[in-house]
């Protein structure tokens, strides 16, 4: 498996790679992504900001992370450990369906280490839905720190946030 900074080009291949999450997502029961997030738009953005992040394999983009220092208004009401900044942001975190099982997430979460350290980050920040209980088992076990929750309109539940400080 390859990481490397998406491109414009990647765009139709990684909304169909959405688009598969979705349907397995809503097909568990989870209402975390939509048809209306993330969309184009938001995935172009991150293209175009350089921000997304493939992980390729068998000729194809087997999963998605986008880095970067966006953090939502609501994080300010987080009790986070690493209060020093600056600190990384992991958003949109998205592995095939057809690739699940085979250590893709834990791959672009390594890679987001790295790259962080790399980048003088204190931390490591995110949010994922309290229905995916596959992903928040997965960050703990990495050694993600439950620091709170926010609500997103529209959603069912809350998002707990983890964060990971990171040792030099």
């Amino acid at each position: 498996m390859n990481i490397r900074i998406g491109n414009t080009e990647d765009l139709q291949e990684i909304t169909a790679l959405i688009a598969r999450c979705v349907k397995v997502m809503q097909a568990g029961g989870s209402d975390q992504w939509d048809d209306q997030y993330p969309n184009r738009e938001v995935i172009g953005g991150d293209l175009q900001r350089g921000t997304l992040f493939v992980v390729e394999g068998e000729g194809r983009i087997l999963g998605i992370i986008v880095l970067d220092e966006s953090q939502d208004e609501q994080y300010q009401n987080i009790n986070w450990k690493q209060i020093e900044g600056p600190h990384l942001m992991m958003h949109r975190l998205a592995v095939d369906p057809e690739a699940q099982g085979q250590g893709v997430a834990r791959k672009l979460i390594a890679f987001s280490e790295e790259f962080a350290l790399r980048g003088g980050y204190k931390s490591l920040r995110l949010d994922t839905y309290a229905k995916n209980t596959a992903a928040l088992k997965l960050y703990q076990g990495l050694g993600y720190d439950l620091r709170g929750e926010v609500n997103y309109p529209g959603r069912a539940m809350g998002f707990p946030v983890l964060e990971k400080v990171l040792d030099k």
